[in-house]
């Protein structure tokens, strides 16, 4: 996992776990400065103790947003995270790979055995569609996200995916084309602060900045 502190110094900090292809080039026109924030992306390397070595000392109020995979990621890195006042899911469960409950393995598989610049940039123009906005670009490279995809391939693979991680809140994403609304709906059905938004995957430009989010 990489990390990427942006420091206004605040006493409040955001946790932000980043979906697969993204980084904080997407979202930091989201940023309106009232907390600092950790973005956490990268998933070619699943190392959630490196989370030990973050201060999280000066912090008084702590929150976490988890995007897409993000979903996935601060799940299994639960047990590295500090207390979380607020904690949101987004268009993602903790099953990145699932018949039910995420990307089914079959559409998982073609995209990575294609995997090229053609694959990314359709993987873009489907987190925009329905979505209202222009995604900013991740700087990221195409070998770096194809080690993404077969890392989390791999760990979905050999490890047990444990729901530990209970949201405060859900947002799901009923036009999405790429985790499909029935699987977030499915898995959440028995959620008690879900927030269905009619849009696509990156619902992000329904909103004007973090805050809003947190206050679903």
């Amino acid at each position: 996992m990489k990390f990427f502190h942006v420091n206004h110094d605040k006493t409040r900090l955001l946790i932000f776990f980043c979906g697969f292809y993204t980084d904080e080039n997407c979202f930091c026109e989201f940023d309106n400065n009232t907390s600092d924030i950790l973005y956490i992306y990268d998933y070619s390397d699943l190392n959630f103790e490196e989370l030990s070595y973050f201060d999280f000392s000066p912090y008084v109020e702590i929150n976490l947003i988890a995007y897409s995979y993000g979903v996935f990621a601060a799940n299994e890195a639960k047990d590295y995270l500090p207390f979380i006042d607020k904690s949101i899911a987004i268009s993602g469960t903790i099953y990145p790979i699932d018949e039910n409950f995420g990307i089914k393995p079959k559409i998982f598989d073609l995209m990575l055995y294609a995997f090229n610049e053609n694959v990314i940039k359709n993987f873009k123009e489907k987190m925009e569609l329905n979505s209202n906005g222009i995604i900013k670009n991740a700087k990221r490279e195409i070998d770096n996200l194809k080690d993404e995809l077969n890392n989390i391939k791999n760990y979905v693979q050999n490890n047990e995916i444990k729901k530990h991680l209970e949201f405060d809140s859900v947002i799901i994403t009923k036009k999405d084309r790429i985790i499909p609304y029935m699987a977030q709906k499915l898995f959440y059905e028995k959620h008690k602060n879900i927030l269905e938004l009619n849009t696509g995957h990156f619902p992000f430009f329904e909103f004007n900045n973090f805050d809003e989010i947190l206050e679903v």
